[in-house]
């Protein structure tokens, strides 16, 4: 299995995220409005507008987004609803 790091440096371009996509991608996670804002440390609203299609996500956001859609198990390790292997 490859580290998040090695994911992370594979992944030099960016993917546009549709609304569509983004409201996929919080289902996958199992997150509602609120919980995504949170993990994504934006305000609700902000998510609000990205799933409407009123506003495009900025592309740090555009890179958590592909992290999380290719490594969702890291969330579980930010939000601390799994234990670290290390521990």
């Amino acid at each position: 299995m490859k580290t998040p790091l090695e994911i992370i440096s594979g992944m030099t371009i960016t993917p546009e995220y549709s609304p569509d996509t983004i409201k996929r991608l919080m289902a996958r996670l199992n997150l509602n409005e609120k919980g995504f804002a949170i993990l994504m440390n934006v305000l609700p609203m902000t998510v609000r507008l990205w799933t409407s299609g009123a506003v495009q996500p900025c592309g740090q956001s555009v890179r958590l987004m592909q992290i999380y859609e290719a490594c969702p198990e890291i969330v579980g390790h930010i939000i601390g609803s799994t234990e670290r292997e290390d521990e």
